[in-house]
C-alpha cells in the first residue's frame, strides 16, 4: 500500500514538472517583426522576443522555419532559444561592439558573439535549425599578419602581438588600448561566459567568425547532436571547454579548420593570473573530420586541466587524432585525462603528447634542461586505450621536457599503421600494454631520454628491413616484458640500445631469436 502510494507521488511530480516546463510561454520571433525572407534583418526582434520573455520570468523564444538575417543575439537567464526545423539564420560579417571576454587564453575586450551572453542561468539553445556566417569575409575585416621570412606572424593584428608582450613583462592596458585590441578580433559564433544550465542540442553550423561553441568560465553544460560545418575557416575550432566544469559532450559531428572539440584554461601569465581549471568533462560518441586535433587539450593549460574522459570516438583526415599540448610559459597541470575507444584514418599523427608546441606568432623552444617555475607545464597520469589507428604520418609521438618529463602515461591496446611509429622522448614511468605499431620506417618503437618505462607486450608486424622492433637510448630502468619479434619483420631484433646500454634494460619473458643487441647507431639512423 506505502509503496502505491509512493508511486502514486511521484506520477503526480513527474506530471507537475511537465505540465510547469509546458506552461512556459512561447515567444514567436515573427510576431515582434522578424521576416521569414530574409528582406530585413531581425536583430530588433530577436531582442524584442527575448525582452519579452525575461519579463515573463522566462520563456521559449521560438523562430519558424523561414530565412532570416540578424546581428548579435543576447541571451537572458531562463531562456530557451529554439530554431525550429526549416529555419536558417544568417549572421553577416560586420564590425561590432566589445564586450568583456577572453581570446586565445587572455582575458581582454572581444567584440559580442553573434549568440551568447554573460552571468546566465538555465540557458538553451536549441532545435534543428541552421546558423550560419562567411568565415572568409571576417577575415577581411580582421585578418592576421602572416609570417614571412623575417616575421614569424601573429594570429591577429599588431596590437594583440602587443598585448601578448606586455602581459609577460606585467604591464597593466588602459581601456582604450583594450578597445583597439579588441578591433583586430573576432567573435565567436555562440559564446557562454559565467553561465550555469546551459543546453545546446540539435543545431546545424555553418561557417563561423572564429570558435564556433565557446564555454568560457561555465559550470553544468551540455553540447550534443550539433553538426559543425566550418573547414576551412581560420580558428573556426567546433567546440571550445574554456575554465569550466562539469560539461558533458556527446554525438556531435564537426568537420573544422581548427580544432575539432578543445579544453583551454588560460594562456601563459594572464591564465597563470586567473588560474581557473577546465574539470570533470565528458566527451562521447562524438564524429570529427579535417580538424587540427579530433579531441585536444590545451595548449592554453596555465589554469590546469583534469579529470576528462573521451570515449567511442571516430575521426577522419584530422592533423591529428588525440592531442595534448602545451609549452614553457604556459604552466598548469594536465591530468587524469582517459582516451579509450577510439577509431582514427588518415591523420597526420594518431596521439600527440608534446611540450613543445608553437601557436602562431611563437618562437621554436630550445630542447635543453631550463629552471623549473610557473610556467612550466606538467603533465601526468594520462591514460589512453582501445585505439585503432589506420593510415598516419606519425603514429604516435611523446616530447616531454628535460626538467618536466611526462609522467605516467599508459597506452593500452593501441594498433597502429602509418609511415612512423611510436618516438618518446623525456618521459617518466611510461607505460604500453598490448601495442602494435607497423610502419614504414625506423624502428617500431623509439624511446629516449626516459626513466622507468615499461613495455609490455609490444610488437610490429611490419617494419623496413633492418629496423629494430624498439630502439632505447639512454633510458635507464626500462623493462620489456612479454613481447616478441615476428619472424622475418625488420632486423629481426627485439630492443636495439647503443654500445654499453644494455644493462640499464630487463628482459622478461619475451620471443625471438635476437632479443637484445648493442650496436653504435643512434635514433635518426634507425
Amino acid at each position: 500500500m506505502r509503496a502505491r502510494a509512493v508511486a502514486g507521488l511521484v506520477l503526480a511530480a513527474a506530471a507537475m514538472g511537465a505540465w510547469a516546463q509546458g506552461a512556459r510561454p512561447v515567444f514567436d520571433v515573427t510576431a515582434y517583426g522578424a521576416k521569414r525572407d530574409g528582406s530585413a534583418m531581425a536583430t530588433e526582434a530577436f531582442a524584442k522576443a527575448i525582452a519579452a520573455a525575461e519579463a515573463a520570468g522566462g520563456g521559449t523564444v521560438y523562430v519558424p522555419a523561414g530565412r532570416y538575417v540578424s546581428g548579435p543575439i543576447e541571451l537572458k537567464s531562463h531562456l530557451r532559444l529554439e530554431f525550429s526545423a526549416g529555419a536558417v539564420v544568417r549572421f553577416p560579417a560586420q564590425s561590432l561592439p566589445f564586450t568583456a571576454g577572453r581570446q586565445q587564453g587572455v582575458e581582454t575586450l572581444t567584440p559580442v558573439p553573434l549568440i551568447g551572453g554573460h552571468d546566465l542561468v538555465d540557458v538553451q539553445v536549441v532545435g534543428g535549425g541552421t546558423l550560419e556566417t562567411d568565415n572568409a569575409a571576417w577575415m577581411k575585416l580582421h585578418g592576421r599578419r602572416q609570417p614571412s621570412a623575417t616575421d614569424i606572424g601573429t594570429a591577429n593584428g599588431d596590437k594583440w602581438e602587443e598585448l601578448l608582450e606586455g602581459l609577460e613583462q606585467g604591464r597593466k592596458f588602459t581601456r582604450a588600448e583594450y578597445e583597439a585590441v579588441a578591433a583586430e578580433l573576432r567573435p565567436s559564433f555562440l559564446r557562454f561566459m559565467n553561465a550555469k544550465d546551459v543546453l545546446v542540442d540539435g543545431l546545424h553550423f555553418v561557417g563561423s567568425p572564429m570558435w564556433t561553441v565557446h564555454l568560457l568560465y561555465t559550470e553544468n553544460a551540455t553540447v550534443r547532436n550539433v553538426v559543425i560545418e566550418t573547414y576551412p575557416g581560420v580558428h573556426t575550432d567546433g567546440i571550445v571547454v574554456d575554465s569550466s566544469r562539469f560539461v558533458r559532450l556527446e554525438g556531435d559531428s564537426i568537420d573544422t579548420g581548427d580544432d575539432g572539440i578543445v579544453l583551454k584554461s588560460g594562456k601563459d601569465a594572464d591564465g597563470l593570473r586567473v588560474n581557473r581549471a577546465t574539470e570533470d568533462v565528458t566527451i562521447t560518441g562524438c564524429t570529427v573530420h579535417h580538424a587540427h586535433g579530433a579531441v585536444t587539450i590545451g595548449s592554453e593549460t596555465s589554469g590546469g586541466i583534469r579529470n576528462v574522459v573521451a570515449a567511442n570516438m571516430t575521426a577522419v583526415g584530422t592533423e591529428a587524432g588525440i592531442r595534448i599540448k602545451s609549452r614553457r610559459g604556459r604552466g598548469g597541470e594536465v591530468s587524469n585525462v582517459r582516451f579509450s575507444n577510439w577509431v582514427m584514418r588518415d591523420v597526420g599523427t594518431g596521439i600527440e603528447v608534446t611540450n613543445y608546441y608553437m601557436m602562431e606568432g611563437e618562437r621554436r623552444d630550445a630542447r635543453t634542461m631550463h629552471p623549473v617555475n610557473a610556467g612550466t607545464p606538467r603533465f601526468r597520469d594520462i591514460a589512453i586505450s582501445g585505439v585503432t589507428i589506420e593510415g598516419a604520418r606519425a603514429l604516435v609521438t611523446i616530447d616531454g621536457l628535460p626538467e618536466s618529463p611526462i609522467d605516467g602515461l599508459r597506452l593500452t591496446d593501441v594498433v597502429g599503421t602509418g609511415r612512423v611509429g611510436l618516438t618518446a622522448a623525456n618521459t617518466k614511468a611510461l607505460e604500453l600494454h598490448n601495442v602494435q605499431m607497423n610502419v614504414e620506417t625506423g624502428a617500431g618503437f623509439a624511446v629516449s631520454d626516459s626513466t622507468e618505462a615499461e613495455l609490455d607486450g609490444v610488437a610490429s608486424r611490419k617494419l623496413p628491413e633492418g629496423a629494430p622492433v624498439v630502439r632505447l637510448e639512454r633510458s635507464p630502468g626500462t623493462i620489456v616484458r612479454g613481447s616478441r619479434v615476428f619472424a622475418g619483420v625488420g632486423s629481426g631484433v627485439l630492443v636495439s640500445v647503443p654500445t654499453g646500454e644494455a644493462k640499464s634494460v630487463t628482459m622478461v619473458g619475451d620471443v625471438g631469436e635476437s632479443l637484445l643487441k648493442e650496436d653504435s647507431t643512434t635514433l635518426t639512423e634507425k
